[in-house]
């Protein structure tokens, strides 16, 4: 169950980024943008949270040192708002744009979806992975980023078990958790560590994981 006060102290956060951008002149936006788009930049081209300085992003963003403090407290603030906008970003591009009734392609879907975002974020993935073991708010946020997946497959796997598609002695929310865990780290081991699958395979196989294991028949 996801702690009150760790997701309040992330919502907390996004609420102090948003209005501090909005208190800022257009120029300055445009400074700030420029430092988180030069961020995501410098941490990419490191591949670290640790080894990434203010004046690795201060330099890839085009910036004086010394604004970088106008615009941010530090490099975990800046961080933060990077990390957010990616999570973001994954669960927008993981989004199945299939629109049918069909379980099983509903789940080919998403999981291609999902894995082609995790492999085009895999490097901001690794550091935010590195961040979120020093900071609680940011592994409250990875943990957001994998709610908020896992409701949405809760709700298709029991709209499934009222039409009779899926087994209905599964706790949703419990199976929907194993199944995205079971994704998610499957996109850690192959985009990230540097696992080598045959793609259309290992593709196929993790969907066929989730039909099993939902015990999805057609009708």
């Amino acid at each position: 169950m996801t702690s009150p006060q760790s997701s309040t102290a992330t919502n907390r956060r996004s609420t102090d980024a948003e209005s501090a951008a909005q208190a800022l002149s257009p120029k300055g936006r445009r400074t700030r943008d420029r430092l988180l788009a030069g961020a995501r930049r410098a941490f990419g081209d490191s591949g670290s949270y640790v080894e990434t300085r203010i004046t690795d992003i201060a330099k890839e963003s085009g910036v004086a040192y010394g604004s970088f403090y106008t615009y941010f407290d530090s490099k975990e603030q800046l961080f933060f708002e990077l990390a957010a906008s990616v999570v973001n970003e994954m669960y927008e591009e993981g989004t199945s744009r299939y629109r049918g009734d069909d379980p099983t392609e509903r789940i080919d879907a998403a999981n291609r979806q999902f894995l082609a975002s995790y492999q085009a974020h895999a490097v901001m993935m690794t550091i935010i992975e590195q961040a979120a073991a020093l900071y609680p708010d940011l592994r409250e946020l990875r943990r957001e980023l994998r709610g908020r997946f896992v409701e949405r497959i809760r709700v298709n796997i029991e709209r499934w078990q009222t039409r009779g598609l899926v087994e209905t002695s599964l706790d949703a929310h419990v199976t929907a958790h194993a199944l995205v865990s079971l994704t998610d780290n499957f996109g850690y081991l192959w985009f990230v560590l540097g696992e080598p699958f045959d793609e259309e395979l290992a593709l196929r196989t993790i969907s066929s994981l989730w039909v099993n294991a939902l015990g999805i028949s057609k009708q």
